[in-house]
């Protein structure tokens, strides 16, 4: 997404029909990818002291998968009922980041 936005477009068969490629806004939702990638590594790494980073990445995560359930109820979606892509690249991702934000809160120290 950061280093060929364009190529990464087009290699997703379900992108295309979402309309046009944004090139400069496929970067900056792969950075945001990237920053969210940081902070799950973190998290396994450090699980005491990930909570934080691990908000930080759930809110990316879990905020891109509301966007889009958002856009399937209102039948914005690129498809109806949302697309494969939508399901198990976005929404599943960000519940599973969701989820494992929630359940490190029981390792945070005080």
């Amino acid at each position: 997404m950061v280093l060929d936005p364009i190529g990464w477009f087009t290699s997703i068969p379900d992108l295309a029909v979402t309309g046009a490629a944004n090139g400069h806004l496929i970067r900056d939702v792969g950075t945001a990818y990237l920053a969210s990638a940081a902070g799950l590594a973190c998290a396994i790494w450090r699980p005491a002291q990930g909570a934080g980073v691990l908000a930080v990445a759930a809110t990316f995560m879990a905020g891109h998968g509301i966007g889009h359930l958002v856009d399937i109820a209102e039948g914005c979606a690129a498809a109806p009922g949302g697309t494969v892509t939508d399901w198990l690249g976005v929404i599943f991702p960000g519940v599973v980041t969701a989820a494992l934000c929630g359940w490190s809160l029981r390792f945070r120290q005080t």
